[in-house]
């Protein structure tokens, strides 16, 4: 099959039904990739398989591919003329109801109503068509602008109802960092808007209404923060830091996917020196330690081996400044927590965990924490990676730190002398 510069595209970026390079993929719980449009029109046409597989499948059964469409997207010559998408206005000519919304929202002369973009949010949430059509006509980028100037507001209050409204747009157009990265670029209205919102969302207790809005927000600043370049990162205030570690605290309202997007969002910042000492400070790992006690003494498993994944790789992020080590050594069961995940969740997961425990354990860390690695099982965690199948890199940061210390583990009655002793 062949690009329309001639290229030949890889089997698995053309989709199975229209035969042509993939623009937006898909993919069923059987493992095949689809076209968006195609396999919606399939599914619309009354069909109720798959069909590759003939197992069944419902459009709520499909899953984005973000990172083929990233892959399809890189594997696009520079120097190819890639044939234009089909334009907006003729993919809505198709369905006069959802190009009445668009114009309503897209409308120059005036701005939507909140009405009117909740009205095209839960279109979209509805129709993978409706979102795709929305994004081409510039509706992400409209909402966008719209949530970045109410933030600007001195009224900032009255305007809540309009931020609700274009947050629910934006998650309901469900875009990848990608796709907003340009409208991120020194995009700081952007920034102060979502800080507001969560800021003002963490100052009392929260309705279901507030509930979704805060979740909308956190995804929406997860995509920011992976799009944001260092400066932009190194602009963001202690204050928005507070209010999103404020909802890994809450195990009550927060949903799975608003965690996840809290631990990610604080990953991604923690991408610049700066933010790191900012977001020690402001409690995440004490919280993150404290919601990996929440599902102990249980494996992860599922959604939550995810979690932990995420939470074992910003207690490392953070590890690298003082204020982190501190937090983690000063949290009761900071220690044994990361210690009981070696070797039992992934192994991105102990390359994280190892690295948090060699960093605070390492030539600074006082005394009572050298005894405290002994007590806990973590000299012995530390011994079994060096007997386990893991990656070279991660054997070698236990032992550096085994032998710093073996002077005072091997009189330890918590510590087999002879396992230390064996390995190093």
């Amino acid at each position: 099959m062949e690009s329309s510069g001639g290229g030949t595209a890889p089997h698995h970026f053309v989709c199975p039904i229209s035969l042509q390079p993939m623009q937006d993929p898909v993919t069923a719980p059987t493992g095949i990739s689809y076209d968006r449009r195609a396999i919606e029109r399939w599914l619309a046409d009354g069909h109720a398989t798959c069909p590759v597989t003939g197992r069944p499948l419902a459009l709520a059964d499909l899953t984005p591919n973000h990172t083929l469409r990233r892959l399809i997207l890189s594997w696009e010559p520079a120097s190819t003329t890639v044939a234009p998408a089909a334009a907006p206005s003729s993919e809505l000519h198709d369905d006069p109801g959802l190009a009445a919304i668009v114009a309503k929202v897209m409308s120059p002369d005036s701005c939507p109503a909140d009405d009117v973009l909740r009205e095209a949010a839960a279109m979209a949430s509805l129709s993978g068509f409706a979102r795709r059509c929305m994004v081409r006509a510039g509706v992400l980028t409209r909402v966008l602008r719209l949530f970045a100037s109410c933030g600007k507001k001195s009224s900032q209050e009255a305007m809540m109802p309009t931020l609700d409204a274009c947050l629910g747009l934006v998650d309901a157009l469900d875009v990848s960092a990608d796709e907003i990265r340009r409208l991120v670029v020194d995009n700081l209205a952007l920034v102060d808007a979502l800080t507001h919102v969560l800021v003002t969302l963490d100052s009392g207790s929260l309705s279901d209404g507030d509930v979704a809005t805060r979740e909308h927000a956190v995804r929406l600043l997860e995509s920011v923060t992976e799009a944001a370049d260092a400066a932009l990162l190194d602009r963001l205030r202690p204050e928005l830091f507070r209010a999103v570690t404020a909802v890994l605290r809450d195990r009550t309202t927060a949903s799975p996917g608003a965690t996840r997007a809290a631990l990610r969002a604080l990953l991604n910042a923690c991408g610049s020196g700066k933010n790191r000492a900012l977001v020690a400070e402001a409690g995440a790992a004490h919280e993150a330690i404290e919601l990996e006690l929440a599902s102990w003494p249980s494996s992860p498993g599922g959604s939550s081996r995810r979690v932990t994944e995420l939470v074992m790789a910003l207690l490392a992020r953070l590890c690298a400044c003082a204020e982190g080590r501190a937090a983690v050594a000063a949290h009761p069961a900071g220690i044994a927590v990361v210690a009981k995940r070696v070797l039992r969740v992934s192994a991105a997961a102990d390359a994280c965990a190892v690295r948090v425990l060699v960093a605070v354990c390492g030539r600074a860390a006082s005394p009572e924490v050298v005894r405290e690695m002994a007590r806990v099982g973590a000299v012995g965690k530390l011994c079994c990676v060096l007997q386990a199948d893991c990656d070279p890199d991660v054997k070698e940061t236990a032992r550096a730190v085994l032998r710093m210390h073996s002077g005072v583990w091997c009189g330890s009655p918590c510590v087999s002398a002879y396992l230390l002793s064996r390995y190093l």
